[in-house]
């Protein structure tokens, strides 16, 4: 769970008196994942997590450090299939009580419920408190930060190798596969792969790899998490040089992108960051409508994005959150995972052996052409 758990507890500790509770449940893969960076992803339906954690706020007092998350108590409610993985591996030698349940039972009976209990997925009998937990983990402890600053750096390392790796008449798949053994190889776990020969990304924004060949160039797009955070990549290789014409439409979509940073403050809705980026679409020459072709991106961190975002979204961005936007047009798409700061968006998907440009100061992803 990290050297920030201290941090985690104290958050959770003032969201339950806020209110008025004495224990949270917690369900939401994303929320085990900020929690414990637990690889929970092993369920029989895809959003779930493979456990859930009951936090015991009751008669917490002040640690040494002035903290009030000494008393917490927390307990892994698991199945006997997992829980053993669990405690040899991903939550080893953490000060955790075991709720083990066989594997045909369902765990929500070992959960407790009523009036003092509150969940990021509620049953019933249990306050809903998704949105407050939500807020909370959409700001990143220190340690988090430093953590996805590696993922970030590991993935976009992985896309360079794999798309050096590309050749004419490979197909999409193998060129999947190449990228699926770079993420593999650093330790992450490749969430989403996407795969586009030549123009079929124009036709299809999430393309899914097929049997097609790669001829002119091949776009590689992948979500690859590791310690439950998630870096979003996608990078493209030409085989063939670009038209004049086709590198002019790039350069612009990088400029749309511009505008979907330069929104991206502290206090600012989701919602105005997406109306700004999609005011740049006729702005920088591309359909007013483009962006109704392919969703722009949103909050990220412990999830490709929480939602779509759109221009009435209002959850407001905070210091320490992860923001992930995908500009696309004219057969062309960039991507990239952001942390906000006071100082503005920090892009963290960088490999220095990847071709860049600079876009609005910042250096920014260019196509790699043979």
């Amino acid at each position: 769970m990290g050297d920030d758990l201290p941090d985690k507890l104290t958050r959770l500790a003032a969201l339950a008196d806020r209110h008025g509770l004495d224990t949270l449940v917690l369900r939401e893969p994303a929320t085990i994942s900020w929690l414990t960076g637990a690889r929970s992803h092993v369920p029989q339906t895809l959003d779930t997590s493979c456990l859930d954690i009951v936090v015991d706020c009751r008669d917490r007092g002040a640690d040494p450090d002035g903290g009030r998350h000494a008393a917490a108590r927390l307990t892994v409610v698991a199945n006997a299939i997992e829980a053993p993985r669990l405690r040899d591996t991903e939550l080893a030698d953490r000060a955790v009580e075991w709720a083990v349940v066989p594997w045909w039972e369902d765990r929500s009976a070992a959960l407790p419920t009523g009036p003092g209990v509150g969940s990021d997925r509620p049953a019933p009998g249990m306050v809903d408190v998704r949105a407050d937990v939500a807020a909370l983990r959409r700001q990143l402890t220190t340690a988090q930060a430093e953590t996805l600053g590696g993922v970030c750096a590991d993935a976009a390392r992985a896309a360079t190798v794999a798309a050096g790796r590309c050749r004419p008449g490979m197909t999409e798949y193998a060129a999947a596969a190449l990228l699926a053994a770079e993420l593999l190889d650093r330790a992450l776990d490749p969430v989403a792969l996407f795969v586009a020969a030549d123009r079929r990304g124009a036709a299809h924004r999430h393309p899914l790899p097929t049997a097609a060949s790669i001829t002119d160039r091949v776009m590689l797009v992948c979500c690859a998490r590791r310690d439950g955070l998630i870096a979003s990549v996608t990078r493209i290789r030409c085989f063939t040089p670009p038209t004049g014409e086709d590198r002019d439409a790039y350069r612009r979509l990088l400029d749309v992108e511009a505008a979907f940073l330069d929104a991206s403050r502290v206090g600012t809705p989701i919602g105005d960051v997406v109306a700004a980026g999609v005011a740049a679409y006729p702005a920088y020459g591309f359909d007013a409508t483009e962006w109704h072709r392919h969703h722009q991106g949103g909050f990220s961190g412990w999830q490709p994005r929480e939602y779509p975002a759109h221009p009435g979204s209002a959850d407001p961005l905070t210091a320490g959150s992860v923001v992930a936007w995908n500009p696309s047009g004219a057969g062309w798409k960039v991507e990239d995972t952001c942390l906000v700061t006071p100082a503005g968006p920090r892009p963290l998907v960088h490999d220095p052996d990847w071709p860049s440009v600079t876009v609005a100061g910042r250096h920014r992803p260019d196509l790699l052409i043979d």
